[in-house]
């Protein structure tokens, strides 16, 4: 096996691939967009960028932002495994004091921060770019918005004397609107694309095995479904009649952004009328979502806000008869969604044929999350991986050692939120099970690759016949490809460019 041999990088550490070579000379040269499927090297490509900037401007520093603690933290250990230097890699959060964070600053080679940190420090003179000669932002998909990733990169290109910007991602996005958005955001040049099935990268591509699970919902809650799925055809229609076309909850959601942008006193009262309709057929729409895909225990505890009538919208949904009717028919059903069912005797008999496999399982919702942890208790050592928000949240430095009490096998399941899905290096999964099905290219293609990184995977998709779970899977099979599409085409575009 060969390794990379370089004046900055210890001996022996990084393998010498192609693909990775290829893809540098580029990065070199151009701010590059670089993306790789998920346990393939990216974050050996910032390094080994890192390493050339060095050489290149001895006195330079180098920045790396990802969007969480426990990312910057599996940054800040890989430079350490790879790099000669030692006591100058620095993971600079909020927690420090500014004062020492500009001390810091000062004298690191490698800072390794949150985009949030760096931001609030360049609005405030804490921090300055200008000896930064290279800029990593992990997790690209990110800077679109106003999320701090945008300020951080244009101040960088302001700041530097000598600017390089290292954009990378396993999934940015199936539109060229998106896709450019990016690009733009991020002063990208150059993309860089490989996909599992590109000859350089083939062999270093770990087997997956995917199985696909069915369930049908019985007919009790086919019943409920068919209530509710009228309900939401009916309000649909409606809105049409106000010229709202609409056929997703995003698109609901969008539309109700757009509709409360023109309330102000004096406006057309029926802008009030509308947002309360919307408003109600989401929380409809989410009660369908959760009895189709989740759990009947996560939708009666839904059932039970609905019934407190907090705010209008509450009143609105509470008051058709056919959600009524839906209600009664869940509230009355004493048995669990079969899925929860079919995931326990899915554990149970791959820990019979692997007693020391390690799950990981993917569910959207935290209230299904607490149900699951419930029921896996039976089958497995579960433990649950959510963000910090909201009631019972984990910290980030509780999400740290959750993961680290998982890989030292103290439990062998990890049921996660979407914050189990974005980058976080989990080397021992042997199987993921994705207990929904998700309509978002970006996040199927971060959950797969939690699995299969140094090991053959499996992937297991647990889908409801006839109901969003099917639907959702083939809108994001779809945006895959057509995002692999788009991406081919701007790397083929750039080396003509380069040609010419």
């Amino acid at each position: 096996m060969k390794y990379i041999d370089h004046s900055w990088i210890k001996p022996n550490t990084i393998q010498d691939r192609e693909y990775q070579t290829t893809i540098l000379n580029t990065v070199v040269n151009k701010n590059t967009l670089v993306v790789l499927p998920t346990g393939t090297g990216k974050t050996n490509i910032s390094v080994l960028l890192a390493a050339n900037r060095l050489e290149k401007y001895p006195d330079s520093k180098i920045l790396i932002i990802s969007p969480t603690r426990p990312l910057c933290a599996q940054h800040q250990k890989s430079f350490e495994d790879y790099f000669k230097i030692i006591g100058d890699i620095t993971l600079v959060t909020g927690i420090i004091k500014p004062e020492d964070r500009k001390k810091i600053y000062e004298d690191s080679i490698i800072v390794i921060a949150t985009p949030q940190t760096i931001e609030n420090d360049l609005r405030s003179g804490v921090i300055d770019l200008k000896d930064f000669s290279m800029l990593t932002v992990d997790e690209a998909h990110k800077a679109v918005g106003s999320y701090a990733y945008t300020y951080v990169a244009k101040t960088y290109m302001k700041q530097s004397q000598f600017p390089r910007i290292l954009a990378l991602t396993a999934s940015p996005g199936s539109t060229n609107e998106k896709i450019n958005k990016i690009r733009d955001n991020l002063f990208i040049d150059a993309v860089e694309i490989r996909v599992e099935t590109d000859l350089d990268v083939k062999p270093y591509i770990k087997k997956k095995e995917t199985e696909y699970i069915k369930v049908e919902l019985p007919k009790e809650l086919k019943a409920a479904q068919k209530l509710l799925k009228f309900t939401i055809e009916d309000s649909m229609n409606k809105l049409r009649k106000h010229g709202i076309i609409v056929k997703s909850k995003g698109d609901l959601l969008d539309a109700q952004k757009r509709i409360s942008k023109k309330i102000h006193p004096g406006c057309n009262p029926v802008y009030y009328s509308l947002v309360a309709a919307i408003a109600a057929v989401v929380k409809v729409w989410h009660l369908l979502e959760l009895m189709e895909t989740q759990s009947i225990s996560a939708s009666k505890k839904y059932i039970s806000k609905l019934k407190l009538k907090g705010n209008a919208s509450d009143k609105r949904v509470m008051g058709d008869l056919r959600v009524l009717d839906a209600i009664k028919i869940l509230e009355s059903y004493n048995k669990e969604h079969p899925k929860t069912e079919k995931i326990k005797e899915i554990i149970s008999n791959e820990l019979e044929r692997n007693p020391n496999a390690k799950l990981i399982v993917f569910s959207h919702y935290r209230d299904n999350i607490e149900n699951l942890q419930r029921e896996l208790k039976k089958v497995c050592k579960p433990v649950k991986l959510i963000g910090q928000g909201g009631e019972g949240g984990l910290k980030q430095k509780e999400q740290i050692s959750v993961i680290a009490e998982y890989e030292a096998g103290t439990y062998n399941c990890l049921i996660t939120s979407p914050i189990g899905e974005e980058g976080l290096h989990i080397e021992s999964s042997d199987i993921a099970i994705f207990y929904d099905s998700v309509p978002s290219e970006i996040r199927t293609i971060q959950r797969k690759g939690r699995v299969g990184r140094t090991k053959i995977g499996k992937l297991i998709f647990i889908l409801t016949k006839d109901t969003r779970d099917e639907i959702y899977y083939h809108v994001a099979k779809s945006k895959e490809s057509k995002m692999n599409e788009i991406l081919k085409g701007m790397q083929n575009k750039s080396s003509l460019n380069d040609f010419l």
